[in-house]
């Protein structure tokens, strides 16, 4: 087994709201957390994906994965479940820690990625530059 982060981002006013509905979430499915922390992020208005484009409270939880299928499923639908409740209070989450997210929270949460990727595809059509955090999106928004 291994940890996994994930990030979920809410509007400040929303944080306790968010908190009680994730240890309730967390307490039911029953996923091994290590560990959560809370912080302040403020607002990122340059980059095409900003990881915060609101100045939102940010809240890590590092959950124990064990290297099996049950436990990667395990641990992603808690993740996915973790980003429907941040969601639901006009949040978002981190993109890059891990590829559990569904096709509409990434489009939810990340209004720009189709923009970033034909964007990554008019500066290089041949695609020299590639990685597999591109591919994964490349393909789901495709419909690949």
């Amino acid at each position: 087994a291994t940890e996994m982060i994930g990030e979920l981002y809410v509007p400040r006013p929303r944080l306790a709201d968010f908190m009680a509905a994730a240890a309730a979430e967390l307490r039911r499915s029953g996923p091994d957390v290590i560990y959560g922390t809370v912080r302040l992020i403020e607002r990122d208005d340059e980059s095409v994906l900003a990881w915060a484009r609101e100045p939102w409270a940010c809240i890590v939880f590092n959950l124990c994965v064990a290297h099996t299928p049950e436990g990667k499923e395990r641990a992603a639908a808690a993740f996915r479940s973790l980003i429907d409740l941040a969601m639901e209070r006009g949040g978002s989450y981190f993109l890059t820690y891990h590829r559990w997210a569904r096709r509409d929270q990434v489009e939810a949460c990340h209004p720009r990625l189709r923009e970033f990727l034909a964007a990554k595809r008019r500066h290089d059509p041949e695609e020299r530059f590639q990685s597999d955090w591109y591919r994964h999106y490349r393909e789901m928004m495709n419909g690949e």
